[in-house]
C-alpha cells in the first residue's frame, strides 16, 4: 500500500494542472508559427518521452510514445533553434515525431541531466521563423518548468513506493521469523534460514514466503478468536 500525504497529492495535482494550462496554448502557437505539428520531448538518461503532441492531421500520432535513445538522441540535449536537412538530429526528429516534416524549430530547457524540448515541425525546408515572441518564449518556459517539476515529483513518488514496499517486505519477514520461532522452537537464525530454503526451493521471493507463513498463522488463529 502506498502512503502519500494530502500535501503530496495536492502538489502533484497543482503541477499537472499548471502543465495542462501551459500546454493548452501550444496548438495556437504552432498555428501562429505556421507549424504542422508540435511535440514536447522529455529526455533523461537513455530515454526520450513524448509528453505532448499535436498535429494538423488528426489521425497522425508519434510512432513511439517512449523511445529507447541511442547516441543520436544526445543531440536533443544540446541543440536549439532551427534544424534542417543535413543536421544530424534532423532524421532522428522525423523518425520520432513527424516523418513528413522538412524542418524543425527547437526550444530546450535543461535541468541537470534532464532536458525538456518543445519541437515545432514544418513542411517548408526551413522554419518561417527562427525566433519566438517574448510572450511565446515565456509560455514555452512555463511548459519546460512544469514538465520537469511533474517528472521530478513522479520520480520521487516512485522511489517512495519502492522504499515503502521494501520496508513492508522486511516487516513481513520479521513476523514470519517470529511465527516459526514459536511454532517450531527454533532460533531467529534458524527461522531465517528456513524461509530462505523455502524461497529457493519454490523459486519465489523471500517476502512471498513470509507472507504465506503469516497468512497461515492468521488462519489458524481465526477459529480461536471466534470461539466463545
Amino acid at each position: 500500500m502506498d502512503y502519500f500525504s494530502a500535501d503530496d497529492m495536492s502538489l502533484n495535482s497543482t503541477l499537472e494542472r499548471a502543465l495542462d494550462d501551459a500546454s493548452a496554448g501550444l496548438k495556437k502557437a504552432a498555428c501562429d508559427l505556421g507549424a504542422e505539428a508540435v511535440a514536447v520531448l522529455f529526455a533523461a538518461g537513455s530515454q526520450v518521452d513524448i509528453t505532448y503532441f499535436w498535429s494538423r492531421l488528426a489521425d497522425r500520432t508519434p510512432k513511439q510514445q517512449l523511445s529507447s535513445a541511442g547516441p543520436e538522441y544526445e543531440a536533443l540535449k544540446t541543440i536549439s533553434g532551427s534544424v534542417r536537412a543535413g543536421n544530424p538530429l534532423f532524421q532522428t526528429l522525423r523518425e520520432l515525431i513527424s516523418p513528413q516534416s522538412q524542418s524543425f524549430l527547437l526550444f530546450p530547457w535543461r535541468m541537470q541531466q534532464r532536458v525538456v524540448t518543445v519541437a515545432f515541425c514544418f513542411r517548408s525546408p526551413a522554419p518561417p521563423h527562427i525566433q519566438a515572441s517574448e510572450a511565446l518564449t515565456e509560455k514555452l518556459g512555463l511548459i519546460g518548468l512544469a514538465t520537469l517539476s511533474v517528472k521530478e515529483v513522479a520520480d520521487l513518488r516512485s522511489q517512495l513506493k519502492t522504499v515503502t514496499t521494501r520496508l513492508a517486505g522486511r516487516k513481513l519477514v520479521e513476523r514470519a521469523k517470529g511465527v516459526l520461532q514459536i511454532d517450531q522452537g527454533i532460533t531467529e537464525a534458524g527461522a531465517y534460514e528456513h524461509l530462505r530454503k523455502l524461497s529457493r526451493r519454490r523459486r519465489i521471493t523471500l517476502t512471498a514466503v513470509a507472507e504465506e507463513v503469516v497468512r497461515e498463522r492468521n488462519l489458524l488463529d481465526t477459529p480461536r478468536r471466534s470461539s466463545p
